[in-house]
């Protein structure tokens, strides 16, 4: 049974071991946190949290430090109830206010804040269309058999892509495709356009298809360039001296590679998800935890903002401060919407 008793040492241990990262031994929880226990009952507490695996001992005279069993049960413990003061909420919002109404401006501002509020790397992504929709299409000749297919999605989005045809196609017939084709697909996403049934001749069929791909690969793209900042955070702190070790998450970071450093399914519920340690898909990322949600429109756009840090992060603060943040940037993008 996991007593209140054993779970403030818990807490105790991570609030510790976050501050200095040196394993908390039980004389320092006795002199630094009022929970009324004696060193003894501590240490026994400490050998029941160590073979029930929420914390780890270095050595058998070290103290403990929480494994990622233990921060997932201090992570669960803070529940909803963490939030930012009201002074920092406001001060956030009259930043935002500030500046230009712009998407960009709003995504690199909100990198900065969240990194320097958390002291850990921040990671905005650009909000994407959950299904983009056509907008307009054109065709342009090029040569005798080729030709370039621009083709124009919502948030103004332009994707091209080179048209071989068996034969050669004048620029008569390729407007006359154009101003056909946008008549019956304008508006539509590509679900919607396999399923509309017109009369299509083999090269309107042909376009048709392409366009099909060409939306269809956008969908399936999990996530729009990011904004990050914050990368000199990670390289202060100590679990991260290993060279090799810090070189892996580098990559990942400035690569931004995120896929890597979100599981698919992380932004497929509600709220702010905590991944922690070994929960991370990519070896890695195994030494860092990632607090992530989703911002925008519910089913039409949305982006995703994250910390990225060391496993000891300061979850009190990086949870209320990623959720409120999230907010913010989906209020501003409702607006921009007129959706509000």
């Amino acid at each position: 049974m996991f007593t209140e008793r054993r779970a403030s040492i818990l807490r105790a241990i991570v609030g510790e071991y976050t501050q200095t990262a040196v394993p908390v031994a039980s004389e320092v929880i006795v002199r630094r946190y009022n929970i009324g226990l004696s060193s003894a009952t501590i240490r026994n507490e400490m050998a029941q949290l160590e073979d029930e695996g929420y914390i780890i001992r270095p050595h058998i005279s070290a103290g403990g430090i929480p494994s990622d069993k233990g921060y997932r049960y201090y992570v669960e413990s803070l529940g909803e109830g963490v939030e930012l003061s009201m002074g920092e909420r406001l001060l956030i919002s009259h930043l935002f206010h500030q500046v230009e109404m712009r998407l960009e401006e709003w995504a690199q501002l909100a990198a900065v804040v969240l990194s320097r509020m958390v002291n850990s790397v921040a990671v905005i992504t650009f909000p994407k269309a959950t299904r983009c929709r056509l907008k307009h299409l054109e065709l342009v000749p090029i040569h005798d058999l080729l030709g370039l297919l621009v083709v124009i999605l919502g948030e103004a989005k332009l994707k091209q892509q080179l048209l071989f045809f068996e034969r050669m196609v004048t620029q008569e017939e390729m407007a006359a495709i154009s101003g056909k084709l946008n008549l019956a697909y304008s508006g539509l996403t590509w679900h919607e356009i396999m399923e509309k049934v017109i009369d299509l001749s083999l090269i309107e069929a042909h376009v048709s298809e392409m366009v099909v791909e060409i939306m269809r690969v956008e969908d399936e793209g999990e996530y729009e360039e990011p904004f990050l900042y914050g990368l000199h955070h990670i390289l202060s702190q100590p679990e991260f001296s290993d060279t090799l070790r810090m070189m892996g998450i580098m990559e990942i970071l400035e690569g931004r590679s995120l896929p890597r450093i979100i599981p698919p399914d992380a932004l497929a519920l509600d709220g702010v998800q905590v991944i922690i340690g070994g929960e991370n898909h990519d070896e890695a990322m195994r030494e860092c935890s990632v607090v992530v949600t989703r911002y925008g429109i519910q089913g039409e756009v949305s982006g995703a903002v994250m910390v990225v840090g060391p496993k000891r992060m300061q979850y009190s603060r990086a949870i209320p401060t990623v959720r409120y943040l999230g907010s913010v940037l989906s209020d501003l993008l409702g607006g921009l919407y007129n959706r509000r």
